[in-house]
């Protein structure tokens, strides 16, 4: 049991690295979807940039046992940006 719950934990964490690095790696280069989703809460290209390199690091920390819960709380913190941005 306790191994079959370290590979669900395992599987889970590089489950949110991959997604971390493909929507960070998204807003990094400019993609016009994330660039016209962010243009609702006006936010430019180097604004969506900046969230994306964020993101990336976010995505890195989570990788290490010491950072993992700071790469948390930057994922977290992003999520968390997109989620309340006021609609305009």
């Amino acid at each position: 049991m306790a191994i079959a719950l370290k590979i669900f934990n395992t599987a889970l964490i590089l489950f949110a690295v991959f997604m971390g690095i493909k929507q960070g790696g998204a807003m990094l280069t400019g993609k016009p979807v994330m660039t016209d989703m962010f243009a609702k809460w006006n936010i430019g290209r180097t604004g969506v940039m900046i969230i994306g390199a964020f993101t990336l690091l976010g995505a890195a920390l989570m990788l290490f046992p010491k950072t993992f819960i700071w790469g948390n709380f930057i994922m977290a913190t992003g999520i968390t940006d997109h989620c309340t941005a006021p609609e305009r």
